[in-house]
């Protein structure tokens, strides 16, 4: 399978399940949100919507032909309304996206669910690598541009997710903070993916349960 097929949120789907086990690497609330920033993403790349100051808004309506980003362009054309992409992150209603994009990725051969029950009662369900060739293409593809190559607009995008959700510290790809943090500064979905985030760390810290957001999810 060739990752120049993949949308954004597929490529972060793939890096974000460890290649050894398959092993989701952060928590599912997180995980949904970047993946509707994903899509969000992906809709600009398409020129559907655009960001104007510091709205994200619709400029052209028409479906593209993928159920994901149509059900999402649907919902910011019914809104109507031109607003941060940070809001728009809520507003889409992320909840079960992974799944979706896990089944999708298993129809393509990339990912192989396991099915086996916890402690002999509990359903449970995990996704591995079958194919390991396309997550580490993504990983060298980010690998090159942490450590001083010229990402074009998509890397950059995809690795200002990858950061943002945390992803991106469990892939061991060398390079430094502040290179990443110079790449991805002006990536308005990076972006969107911090402002959820750091925003959920504070609520825990108040909560006097500020490990709940770091916490590995699970699959």
């Amino acid at each position: 399978m060739s990752t120049e097929q993949l949308a954004f949120a597929e490529e972060l789907i793939l890096l974000a399940h460890r290649e050894t086990d398959g092993k989701q690497l952060i928590p599912n609330n997180v995980l949904n949100i970047s993946l509707t920033a994903a899509e969000l993403a992906e809709l600009g790349a398409l020129g559907k919507v655009r960001v104007r100051g510091t709205g994200l808004t619709v400029v052209d309506r028409h479906p593209v032909g993928d159920t994901e980003l149509d059900a999402v362009l649907a919902r910011l054309v019914k809104v109507g309304k031109t607003l941060p992409p940070s809001r728009w992150l809520i507003m889409i209603n992320p909840v079960r996206k992974r799944r979706h994009y896990l089944q999708r990725l298993s129809e393509r051969g990339t990912f192989g669910a396991q099915k086996s029950r916890m402690l002999g009662l509990f359903p449970v369900e995990r996704y591995g690598h079958d194919d390991p060739e396309p997550v580490r293409r993504l990983k060298d593809r980010l690998g090159q541009a942490i450590r001083g190559g010229k990402p074009d607009a998509r890397t950059v995008t995809l690795l200002a997710l990858a950061h943002h959700s945390g992803v991106l510290r469990h892939l061991s790809l060398g390079g430094n903070d502040r290179r990443i943090e110079e790449l991805v500064r002006d990536d308005w979905a990076g972006q969107a993916v911090k402002a959820y985030v750091d925003k959920t760390t504070a609520k825990s810290d108040d909560s006097g349960d500020s490990v709940t957001i770091l916490a590995s999810g699970g699959s």
